[in-house]
């Protein structure tokens, strides 16, 4: 109903507010480029023209300034986000409680460019946050898990250089983010990096993606870009723990069987992409680690592990007038679950979507994908796993401009399941640009809990959020 409520408002609201100068905008669901060129800016520098004495018939000669390229450039930004669960019950005696204030976070992010020459650049960035809400709330209610991963955090993030090696190819080395695929909410092909689903449907995949070490080279022919990539580091996602109130499980996860070295034999890729008149066209394959663990018996008993997987798979935009069609599919093999671990499995997946950009300040997005697991087995429906052979899943979203662009709502509905059973988030957000520096956000997520992972019994989970961004 809510959602409802703030739909009828919104496409209605733009008459009423009014604006002089109306422009179609895509909204931006594309992720931001992994690095840009610096910025130029004019270093004048001061010529002494002479103190001798001018003839009175002669003039004055104005000189130009000679201007030279910045080097290099830094920027960051400095955030405080606060959020506070609505919906939690008190919780049974020992456990964590996570009602009133969950999250107060200070947050510092810097980046740097630099211009090496010869076409050559140099990409860095890293940040730094410390949750306050947790010293609030007094630290000996959270275990000590728990505080280690959503406390503080110091991170290095994007760390490459790029440039050309030849007349038609580049390369660009380093800790970096790439992207496959066209969907925005949901991941098909984009297998590369893995994500921080430590707190899901606060923001969306194009926040959470975290970047790796990759060797990438891109060789070019007219429309064609044929990518060939190598990953020496492995990462995987970030996944709740016990003491978060997304961590579900009735006990403790085993540990991760992961090598003592961050770096070992790499992962690849291979991505061919053609761009053409209204539509482009990309082809993947990639041999990686899955992101999502299972349950292994070892000989040292349970133990997280990650398998190695295929991934073959296809996606392709289509623009015609004010919409922008899009699909993906992928075929993943030797994938494996907690409850059959012995046993490969293949997924095929299947996505299609749409974006419409003809209402005035307002862009609509609609996708719509379908996981299937073939050859399933019964046991995979049951915990730990929580799987089924067809996992269908819908995603809605809605946003609009006023007041010159410096206000946005967005609305985001993400069902798991045809009608939302297996899970579902549902998310109101307001930004406004008060300065061209200082952004706020406030908004409202609402979980549905579902039979899927991860929606199992995170329905009272509800948030406020309420976030003032500094940009430097």
């Amino acid at each position: 109903m809510l959602l409802r409520i703030f739909l009828v408002f919104f496409l209605s609201a733009g008459s009423a507010i009014g604006q002089s100068d109306l422009e179609l905008v895509l909204e931006g669901f594309e992720d931001e480029p992994s690095s840009s060129n610096p910025d130029e800016s004019d270093d004048i520098d001061d010529v002494l023209a002479g103190f001798d004495l001018v003839p009175a018939e002669e003039t004055t000669t104005d000189v130009t300034p000679e201007t030279s390229p910045q080097r290099s450039h830094a920027s960051g930004s400095l955030s405080q986000r606060l959020v506070y669960n609505l919906a939690h019950d008190a919780p049974p005696a020992g456990s964590v409680d996570h009602r009133g204030l969950s999250s107060l976070r200070s947050r510092l992010d810097l980046k740097f460019e630099a211009d090496l020459g010869a076409d050559w650049r140099a990409h860095a960035g890293g940040h730094f946050w410390i949750d306050h809400a947790f010293e609030l709330n007094g630290r000996s209610g959270y275990p000590s898990e728990f505080l280690a991963g959503y406390e503080r955090e110091a991170e290095l993030g994007e760390l490459y250089i790029k440039g050309p090696i030849a007349a038609n190819a580049d390369l660009t080395f380093g800790r970096q983010i790439v992207i496959w695929g066209r969907s925005d909410l949901f991941r098909v092909t984009d297998v590369l990096n893995p994500i921080d689903s430590r707190l899901p449907g606060l923001t969306d995949i194009e926040d959470t993606r975290l970047p790796v070490t990759m060797a990438e080279v891109n060789l070019y022919s007219g429309p064609w870009n044929l990518s060939l990539l190598a990953i020496p580091e492995r990462r995987f996602n970030k996944l709740p723990v016990p003491g978060s109130d997304f961590f579900t499980a009735a006990a403790s996860p085993p540990s991760r069987d992961a090598p003592a070295n961050r770096f070992g034999r790499p992962e690849y890729g291979l991505a061919l992409a053609g761009v053409f008149s209204n539509w482009d066209l990309s082809a993947y394959a990639a041999n990686v680690f899955d992101d999502r663990p299972h349950v292994a018996v070892t000989s040292d008993g349970p133990q997280l592990r990650h398998n190695r997987i295929w991934m073959i798979g296809a996606a392709g935009n289509f623009v015609s007038g004010n919409w922008l069609l899009k699909a993906e599919l992928a075929a993943l093999t030797g994938l494996r679950f907690s409850n059959v671990p012995d046993t490969s499995f293949t997924r095929l997946s299947v996505l299609a979507g749409a974006e419409y950009s003809g209402l005035a300040d307002t862009t609509m997005a609609v996708e719509a994908v379908n996981y299937h697991l073939v050859g399933f087995d019964d046991r995979l429906k049951w915990p730990p796993a929580g799987r089924r052979k067809n996992e269908p899943g819908t995603a809605f979203r809605i946003s609009r401009r006023f007041r010159n662009d410096s206000i946005e709502v967005t609305l985001l509905a993400l069902h798991v399941g045809l009608t939302g059973n297996s899970g579902a988030v549902h998310r109101a957000q307001l930004a406004y640009d008060w300065t061209d520096a200082v952004e706020l956000t406030a908004g409202i997520v609402m979980y549905r809990a579902g039979e899927q992972i991860p929606f199992r019994g995170i329905g009272d989970n509800d948030r406020l959020f309420l976030s003032i961004n500094y940009h430097f």
